[in-house]
C-alpha cells in the first residue's frame, strides 16, 4: 500500500472512499465529453509533482475539457489542472471535499449474497447484466469491430445509471450502508 492508500497524503479513509465514488461519477462525464475514445486519447506519462508540468490530453479538438485520466488526477491531487505557458499543472482551485457527501457503500458487494426475489437483488442483477453486455461489446470493439464503440459508450451510460440506482438502496433493513455495483458477470446475459 502507498501512503496515499493508507490515508496519508490524500486525507484518510473517508477521502479514499470519496475518490472511489468520484471516479465512478467521473465516468458519466467521460461519456458526455467523449474522453478516452481513440480520437481524443493519447498515451502520456503519469503526472507527478516531481516531474513538473505535464502536457494535458484534451477530450476533443476545440474543447477545454480534460480527458478522464487527468480528471481523475485532479481528484487525487485535490486541485484543478490549469494551463500555464502551454503546460498543465495542479495549481488551480482546490477541489472541495465534504465527507457528508460520501456514500457509505457496502464493502465487497456480491449480488449472490442478496435475497433471491428482493428488489435489491433484482437491481444488482440488472447492473451485472449491463456490465456483462458492456464488456462483451468492448471485446467486440477491440476484436475488429470499432464501429461498436458508440454502442459500448451507450451501455456505459446505462451501467452508470444502474450503479447510481443501487446507491439509493440500503444494504439491509436499517443499515447505514447502501448497495454498490458488484461488477460480476451475469450468467443469463
Amino acid at each position: 500500500m502507498t501512503s496515499t492508500e493508507e490515508g496519508g497524503a490524500v486525507g484518510g479513509p473517508d477521502r479514499r472512499t470519496a475518490l472511489q465514488l468520484a471516479a465512478t461519477v467521473a465516468v458519466s462525464g467521460m461519456l458526455a465529453t467523449g474522453a478516452g475514445v481513440p480520437s481524443s486519447a493519447s498515451a502520456v506519462a503519469e503526472p507527478s509533482a516531481a516531474e513538473g508540468p505535464t502536457p494535458a490530453v484534451q477530450a476533443g479538438a476545440g474543447t477545454d475539457e480534460l480527458a478522464h485520466y487527468y480528471r481523475f488526477w485532479e481528484i487525487v491531487q485535490g486541485r484543478r489542472l490549469v494551463k500555464t505557458h502551454g503546460y498543465w499543472s495542479f495549481d488551480g482551485p482546490e477541489i472541495p471535499f465534504d465527507p457528508r457527501e460520501v456514500y457509505r457503500l457496502i464493502e465487497n458487494p456480491d449480488t449472490r449474497q442478496l435475497a433471491k426475489g428482493s428488489a435489491a437483488r433484482e437491481a444488482s442483477e440488472q447492473c451485472d447484466r449491463a456490465y456483462t453486455e458492456m464488456l462483451r461489446t468492448l471485446n467486440r470493439v477491440f476484436d475488429g469491430h470499432p464501429q461498436e464503440l458508440l454502442r459500448a459508450q451507450q451501455q456505459m451510460e446505462v451501467l452508470g445509471q444502474q450503479a447510481r440506482a443501487l446507491t439509493r438502496i440500503p444494504s439491509s433493513p436499517g443499515a447505514k450502508t447502501v448497495l454498490a455495483p458488484a461488477f460480476q458477470l451475469a450468467e443469463d446475459a
